[in-house]
């Protein structure tokens, strides 16, 4: 009899005393642990970097054309040409680096965007596919458009500086960061299929 009644004793001291809500806790748990997930991927360095190298290219040249002579001196930079000589040969129009400067500026949204949309891998893939064709039409347009118009325009070879190659840069971390998340992508799936 005195064991019975020593148990129910404890069981009223355990139900007068507050028992934490664990459902609570372990959801917070959870969040935390996604949160902690989507930025420990490698998916999400490798778009960071493909963002940083576009921002880059907003703040180093492009190319610089410089002759030494007569010529003048020239900078490309994302926003336009810059004559580095008090009376330049020609100017260039304020919309000549416009669509450099839009191209550039897509290039750095969309790593972001595709950042934050971890939990749709498929539109993740969309998107990036759309990114690394963004990136492609950037390095031709500075290579073939910019870089040759402006060396036949001032008849100097370029020397290409940091800013040249920060697309090519951004380009790769963008195709490392889409065979990533193709490869959660498949892990998912085939989970899915085990089950």
């Amino acid at each position: 009899m005195g064991t019975i009644s020593r148990t129910k004793i404890h069981i009223k001291s355990l139900k007068s005393k507050k028992i934490p809500d664990f459902t609570k806790i372990a959801d917070l748990c959870r969040v935390h642990q996604i949160c902690t997930f989507m930025i420990q991927r490698i998916q999400s360095l490798f778009l960071a970097i493909a963002a940083a190298a576009a921002v880059l290219m907003l703040f180093f040249p492009v190319a610089d054309f410089l002759s030494g002579t007569e010529l003048g001196n020239y900078k490309l930079l994302a926003t336009g040409l810059k004559c580095m000589d008090p009376n330049p040969r020609f100017l260039t129009s304020s919309w000549f680096g416009f669509p450099l400067t839009a191209l550039i500026s897509v290039n750095i949204i969309l790593p972001i965007l595709v950042l934050f949309l971890y939990r749709n891998r498929q539109l993740q893939i969309k998107i990036l596919a759309f990114n690394i064709l963004i990136a492609i039409v950037l390095i031709i347009v500075v290579l073939i458009y910019y870089i040759s118009s402006v060396q036949k325009l001032t008849g100097i070879q370029p020397s290409y500086q940091f800013g040249a190659f920060c697309p090519l840069i951004s380009l790769v971390f963008l195709v490392l960061a889409n065979r990533f998340i193709r490869k959660d992508e498949n892990l998912v799936r085939s989970a899915d299929r085990l089950r």
